[in-house]
């Protein structure tokens, strides 16, 4: 394996970790850290690998200044580099805890994803053998470079797998077109999932799950690269958009064809397809039954969640790909039935530009690549009578953008939304062992005239520890009762927009802050997390703010009401980006026409959550399928 890291950067990573997880006799070696850390680097965007470097040798050279002790971090005992690894992180000045949690972040996920490290507090998960994906019609499927150039001609070119992608792809394959997607991921089946989550997050994610927003705060991003998308990747929720916002987008954006009765038929269907239902009773994880207990003391109803997993056993991992093929994922139904209607996948391929004359797409251009390395194989020519983009709300502006697509309004990669989403941790008394049974299987929807959605987490020791806002001694004393552990989480219905610009080689800069109507909802949706928790007999909470990391019960939630809290003290993370090719009736507002095609082109469409003029206030991945199923009806009546 090729070294991502100096001997000196080692060095310093080595002394850095030491001071994170305190180690004592039944604790493994840092080198096995080490190699872990390297390896994952290799997965990061080019720019994010340097990033991280730097930062790590910064953290080394700053030191030097620590309160005159004039040594580095490298040269500092024991006891001087605590102290020093400490100041970071209890800093007023939120640039620094930025930069100490990158660092961090990438060391506590692959030390507790450690095989020892997990034994040891008490993660143990089995799964039951997979294989509902292994008749999948390979026939159809091209994963690797050809020997040679690929030249292809067929009705409808789709550029991407996911949620709206395989819908569009299946749909119009279904009706008779010829139909070719195009995918840069490669292609799993069940039989690949079921590994240690940071080597399921090398395979699936996309930069090796480090994409994140600038902005107050930094937002991690979490996207799936690979045949299925994010719904690979998500935790098989599956709620329908409200019909309050499909009114909102009538009346404000004029897109009458998005009436809430209009869009029933397209949901049913995907619904039926999914297999959607209550998540259920037997899988039920433990962690969601402790804050029902508690939510219920103060009035709150929390429901069984919605889910595309019938026959679910709760394995715990939904968001690494699931092992039992439970989960209904896009590459176990839409895009087989593509492929068995004659549709064709190229997998671990680029798109790079459209080709178009005048107002009329003509060609869509690439070249299959190696999805770690980026090695480029043979050059890909698609020819096209319509071109489907569905490459994601991050990706497809650039790639219009790339292929200089007009922009009439302006608006693209505007009017970001991103449904960012925190959690609480919850210290027990008793034994919880949260991570047997369903991650998100309960919600309560009890604050969602506020825009708060609250909804069941729960996550792998890897995950848990990368996301503890502690250090140190203490940081290990929490893992080391992981079993005592329960979480619930929240989401917003954002009204802060963000934008998405290209950064080199065409990759997305995403820039969002939480503006001060949002922010107000966070501090109300912690307080009720905590409060529910401490009604349940927790102990402590661990609210995910950066300025106030853990209330006692003594303390109670209303630590959490009367805080005077800013943007850049929340720990966020968001998985449902939105809204920078919105839809509207008006061009001069809107890139994209009520029925999706891009204004100033003919036979161009989008079909991916990029569409949606604003947050949905809920999961989007069914409202991204039905979207998809009823502008591929409109695609098959009036343009092939």
């Amino acid at each position: 394996m090729r070294k991502n890291l100096s001997t000196y950067e080692r060095h310093i990573l080595r002394a850095f970790a030491e001071v994170l997880i305190p180690l004592d006799a039944a604790a493994p070696e840092m080198d096995p850290l080490i190699v872990r850390v390297e390896d994952q680097l290799r997965y990061f965007a080019p720019e994010t690998r340097i990033a991280w470097r730097i930062c790590l040798i910064a953290f080394d050279l700053l030191a030097f200044t620590y309160y005159g002790k004039c040594k580095r971090l490298t040269k500092m005992d024991r006891e001087l580099r605590t102290r020093y690894v400490a100041a970071w992180h209890h800093t007023w000045w939120s640039v620094k805890r930025l930069l100490k949690r990158f660092l961090e972040t990438i060391i506590f996920m692959n030390y507790y994803a450690l095989p020892e490290v997990e034994k040891r507090i008490g993660y143990t998960p089995t799964f039951q053998p997979a294989g509902s994906t292994r008749d999948f019609p390979s026939r159809n499927l091209v994963r690797e470079s050809p020997d040679k150039d690929v030249v292809d001609e067929v009705d409808v070119c789709v550029i991407g797998s996911g949620a709206g992608g395989s819908f569009a792809a299946m749909a119009l394959a279904q009706q008779g077109h010829s139909v070719a997607i195009v995918e840069e991921g490669d292609f799993f089946d069940d039989t690949a999932f079921g590994e240690d989550v940071i080597s399921m997050t090398k395979k699936l994610y996309r930069d090796g799950g480090l994409v994140n927003s600038y902005g107050w705060p930094a937002i991690l991003l979490p996207v799936g690269k690979c045949v299925g998308g994010t719904t690979v990747i998500n935790s098989g929720t599956c709620f329908r958009t409200p019909p309050t916002v499909f009114a909102w987008w009538v009346n404000r954006f004029g897109l009458s064809p998005w009436q809430a009765d209009r869009m029933a038929p397209y949901f049913d269907r995907v619904e039926e397809l999914l297999q959607v239902a209550p998540a259920e009773s037997r899988a039920e994880a433990p962690s969601g039954r402790i804050f029902a207990g508690g939510a219920d003391k103060l009035g709150i109803e929390v429901k069984p969640l919605m889910r595309n997993a019938p026959g679910c056993c709760g394995s715990g991992v939904c968001c690494w790909g699931c092992p039992t093929g439970a989960k209904k994922s896009v590459q176990t139904n839409a895009i087989p039935l593509a492929l068995q209607a004659g549709a064709r996948l190229y997998a671990q391929c680029r798109v790079r530009r459209i080709l178009f004359t005048r107002r009329h797409a003509t060609e869509v251009v690439g070249y299959f690549a190696d999805p770690v390395t980026g090695k480029r194989g043979a050059r890909i020519r698609i020819k096209a009578r319509t071109v489907i983009v569905a490459a994601g709300t991050l990706f497809t502006p650039g790639l219009l953008a790339r292929s200089r697509i007009p922009d009439p309004s302006g608006q693209r990669g505007r009017n970001l939304t991103l449904h960012p989403a925190t959690k609480c941790f919850a210290l027990m008394e008793d034994e919880v062992r949260g991570w047997k049974g369903i991650p998100q299987g309960h919600y309560a929807d009890a604050l969602a005239e506020e825009g708060i959605k609250l909804e069941g987490i729960f996550l792998p020791p890897a995950f848990a520890a990368s996301t503890i806002l502690a250090t140190g001694t203490e940081h290990r004393e929490i893992m080391d009762a992981y079993n005592h552990l329960a979480i619930f989480g929240m989401m917003v219905s954002d009204t802060s927009r963000g934008r998405v610009v290209s950064g080199l080689g065409g990759r997305p800069l995403i820039f969002y802050n939480i503006n001060g109507e949002d922010l107000p909802k966070y501090q109300r949706g912690l307080t009720i997390l905590a409060e529910a928790f401490f009604e349940a007999g927790a102990k402590k909470v661990f609210p995910s703010i950066h300025t106030l990391p853990v209330v006692t019960r003594e303390q109670g939630a209303g630590a959490i009401a009367k805080l005077h809290l800013r943007n850049k003290d929340l720990d966020l993370q968001a998985f449902h980006p939105l809204g920078t090719c919105r839809m509207g009736a008006d061009p001069r507002e809107a890139v994209l026409d009520p029925y999706a095609r891009v204004y100033g082109m003919d036979n161009l469409f989008v079909a991916d959550g990029s569409i949606f003029p604003t947050s949905l206030g809920v999961n989007p991945q069914v409202t991204i399928m039905a979207a998809a199923l009823r502008i591929a009806d409109h695609i098959h009546r009036e343009y092939l």
